[in-house]
């Protein structure tokens, strides 16, 4: 069951509640801010923020802008002509220090349906709302792959536009470690959590241990089926062997394209099957390393020297950053064949 659309009064109570807790500069709002957020049709809660804090820069390096600011560097429309959006539709309404930005998806006349779009290493759409995109940004609890500052709490500070702001702590210098089943969760949800029998599907697959990474995919996302993601295939545990098998006879028998022969396994390095596009490319782990959590993602459609593991793999492809073996626009979730949403059920 999905969640319901937040009222109009909730959403003005989260932006009440998140302007509470930041610490605004000496010096106060915005010269010439007054407490009200222009006419037009935007999320509630964001209004509602802005309303109370004026613009400014968010934790030192998120700049929330308003329509209208008449503060360089904080206006909305202005600071929107100036760059390509992720989306026809996207509006814009933040921008980092690191140069990513952040955008709504109108995906429905209603602003509370709005999905919040993140454009920078690639791009993501998030069904949040603005406060609850910002809070969880804030603690720390969206390791989010678009954006490259780590996922680390910061501090509820929001210096007003129009005053100097301290500078932030560069993000390679700042703690916390970027973790792909996470930010991959962040694209798709969270799972059903569940247990296989490694030991068993290894011995019948014919391989010492198969990469950690694989079984925490399928370990988060248990299921009795194929993992499908935007009409990508990841290969059941139950199936690898016997899918394998298929595959590697046609590739024996149809070649590799224009490229050269690569030795398939059981054949020593040989390359194993572990998933398949919508669009009939096929995905290979390349086992030539003695450690299996180091084996690279290998294509039949295009060569890469990208070490992705699986769940690294997919994260790229998600984001539009991959191989573009898959479509990763920006859109209403519930006009796709294959519908991502973000880390919540949609509403």
């Amino acid at each position: 069951m999905s969640d319901p659309v937040p009222a109009v009064s909730e959403l003005r109570q989260a932006g009440r509640r998140l302007a509470a807790t930041l610490h605004t500069s000496p010096g106060g709002q915005s010269p010439g801010w007054v407490p009200r957020f222009p006419t037009g049709a935007f999320p509630e809660d964001y209004a509602t923020l802005l309303s109370q804090t004026g613009p400014g820069t968010l934790a030192g390096v998120l700049r929330l802008l308003v329509p209208g600011c008449g503060v360089d560097g904080f206006d909305i429309e202005t600071e929107q002509r100036n760059l390509v959006p992720p989306h026809p539709e996207a509006r814009l309404w933040g921008v980092f220090a690191s140069g990513e930005t952040c955008w709504w998806l109108p995906v429905d006349d209603d602003p509370a349906r709005w999905l919040v779009a993140l454009d920078g290493h690639g791009r993501q759409q998030l069904n949040l709302t603005t406060t609850e995109f910002l809070e969880e940004w804030l603690d720390g609890l969206l390791d989010l792959p678009v954006l490259s500052l780590p996922p680390v709490p910061r501090e509820r500070t929001l210096t007003p536009a129009g005053q100097r702001v301290e500078p932030a702590v560069p993000a390679s210098s700042q703690p916390g470690t970027r973790n792909s089943l996470a930010q991959l969760q962040t694209i798709i949800g969270p799972g059903t959590p569940g247990t296989y029998e490694w030991e068993d599907i290894e011995q019948e697959l014919g391989v010492p241990r198969l990469p950690a990474d694989y079984k925490r995919l399928y370990e988060t996302y248990y299921s009795d089926h194929w993992i499908v993601l935007n009409g990508i295939f990841i290969e059941h545990p139950h199936d690898l062997a016997s899918s394998h098998e298929t595959h590697a006879e046609s590739m024996r028998e149809w070649g590799f394209g224009s490229g050269p022969r690569h030795p398939l396994h059981p054949e020593p390095g040989g390359l194993l099957y572990c998933a398949g596009t919508e669009g009939r490319a096929s995905l290979w782990w390349d086992t030539r390393d003695p450690d299996p959590d180091r084996w690279p993602i290998w294509t039949d459609r295009r060569d890469t020297e990208e070490l992705w593991t699986i769940t690294e793999f997919l994260v790229a492809e998600l984001t539009g950053v991959g191989l573009d073996l898959t479509d990763s626009s920006l859109g209403n979730p519930a006009d796709w064949a294959w519908p991502i949403w973000g880390p919540r059920r949609p509403r």
